[in-house]
């Protein structure tokens, strides 16, 4: 009997162990898989815990869905929401400025960087024994795309659903605002890209697509290439209505520096003073904010509609 009762209080205090182990580490993490940009399928063992995040606009998109607090390592670029600001630093933004071996050391079970910017980092990860995910923002759809599946992934999949839902709405209202205008009489609008050499953005670019949200005309719609450089004299044969640019651009378009752009005073845009800038933060990257460009946009283009 005795040695009955010792062994059945060994059952019980090895059960009890056990319940509050389960208790204070959660049940066992379900495993994820997931296809990136390249077509890579990324499996976890459960959601990523630390994660390493290469662009701003991804930092972005983490902390939306949820995942903020697996965020353990940003570039210097990262700056929004606030609290990113007081993570590692990895790097700057483009592959050559970031640092591997301060990847490493963060021991993440994710990277997530974007294919063009950062692809190329992926065999160096990949030695390293890390797992590196390239995660599309090259459009409206791929975003909404890579939030909720930074809420499966790592965050909140309910918030991150709810967050593209809004956005989704809010972008509606928007286009509900400019539907009633025929396309033919809706402002053209040149983006400058840059200006040595001049460029623009083409149809199939993040930018082209917040153009045409908010109820204008692309200058360059027609462009085959997502960021053509073109001359002078086509610009002037289009003669757009407004000129814009990210404010991260505006010395390049300031009345003094167009005054030495030859033939430039020609332009409609310029003669009436329709030269506007857009936060750049919110134009140039892909995440949750692009729809406060595309209201940015709207307001400067058709403010007695969008008060």
């Amino acid at each position: 009997m005795e040695e009955y009762m010792k062994r059945t209080m060994a059952l019980i205090i090895a059960v009890a162990a056990a319940a509050i182990a389960y208790a204070q580490e959660g049940p066992p993490r379900a495993g994820i898989s997931f296809t990136d940009e390249r077509g890579t399928t990324i499996s976890l063992p459960g959601k990523a815990r630390r994660i390493v995040s290469l662009s701003p606009e991804l930092t972005e998109i983490l902390f939306a869905a949820g995942a903020g607090d697996a965020v353990v390592g940003v570039t210097t670029y990262c700056n929004y929401p606030a609290e990113a600001t007081s993570r590692a630093k990895i790097g700057g933004f483009s592959a050559k400025t970031i640092s591997v071996e301060a990847i490493v050391a963060l021991k993440p079970d994710l990277v997530v960087g974007g294919l063009s910017a950062h692809g190329q980092l992926a065999p160096q990860l990949e030695r390293a024994g890390l797992r590196f995910a390239a995660i599309p923002t090259r459009d409206f759809a791929s975003v909404y795309a890579s939030i909720e599946l930074a809420g499966r992934i790592a965050g909140d999949e309910a918030k991150a659903g709810a967050i593209v839902a809004a956005m989704k709405a809010r972008v509606a209202a928007i286009r509900s605002r400019t539907a009633s205008i025929p396309v033919a009489d809706r402002p053209v609008v040149f983006w400058e890209t840059w200006d040595e050499p001049l460029m623009s953005a083409g149809p199939g670019t993040f930018t082209g697509q917040i153009i045409e949200a908010a109820g204008a005309r692309n200058c360059f719609a027609d462009s085959t290439a997502d960021w053509p450089v073109i001359s002078f004299e086509a610009l002037l044969a289009r003669d757009p209505d407004y000129i814009m640019a990210a404010d991260s651009h505006g010395e390049a378009l300031t009345p003094e520096r167009l005054a030495r752009r030859p033939g430039w005073n020609s332009l409609s845009a310029v003669k009436a003073g329709r030269i506007v800038f857009i936060d750049g933060d919110i134009s140039s990257r892909g995440g949750p904010r692009f729809v406060d460009a595309i209201e940015s946009m709207a307001r400067a283009l058709y403010p007695d509609a969008l008060r």
